[in-house]
């Protein structure tokens, strides 16, 4: 393969299409945040029975609870649409973030090793996480919410990468 230049390889990372996460990812988080939100609001509504508060009786926990839907149903939608990653020429790109977005390029050929995870909540909704490794302490970039055997066939495919062979 010839060696291309800069601006070639500027040009091909420039093309490389923004992907999403799998939309299954929202079901896996809308599930975390309602496991979440659930003892908040189970503690909540213990201090205004048990210990009152200066509300009429079960007016705070009804607030809670309708902050805690709200919060639990769209960051979820959010952190998906925020989400995305790209294969380019030369680098895994990702973007993630809410209110502050953080976009992380790792080129290959910093690559250490490049790990799956699957938690309970990811096995019960067929998800996995990638997790690549640089030799920078403290470096990592994170990929969640794939289809478990997409994030395999990821895996192998960035682990196949040779340092001087750069190029996806």
């Amino acid at each position: 393969m010839p060696d291309r230049t800069y601006a070639t390889r500027m040009e091909e990372s420039a093309a490389a299409p923004l992907l999403p996460l799998d939309p299954g990812v929202r079901r896996l988080w809308w599930t975390t945040a309602a496991l979440t939100a659930l003892p908040i609001i189970v503690a909540v509504l213990l201090v205004d029975v048990f210990i009152g508060v200066p509300l009429p009786t079960g007016v705070l926990p009804v607030v809670v609870t309708i902050a805690a839907v709200a919060v639990a149903w769209g960051l979820p939608v959010l952190r998906f649409k925020r989400w995305r990653y790209a294969l380019r020429a030369d680098d895994l790109w990702l973007r993630r973030g809410v209110l502050w977005t953080t976009t992380s390029v790792i080129p290959y050929a910093r690559l250490q090793f490049v790990d799956t995870k699957q938690g309970p909540l990811d096995r019960l909704f067929g998800l996995a996480q990638l997790v690549v490794y640089t030799a920078a302490v403290g470096t990592s970039g994170h990929l969640p919410g794939l289809r478990a055997d997409a994030a395999e066939r990821l895996r192998e495919r960035l682990a196949d990468i040779e340092d001087d062979d750069v190029g996806v």
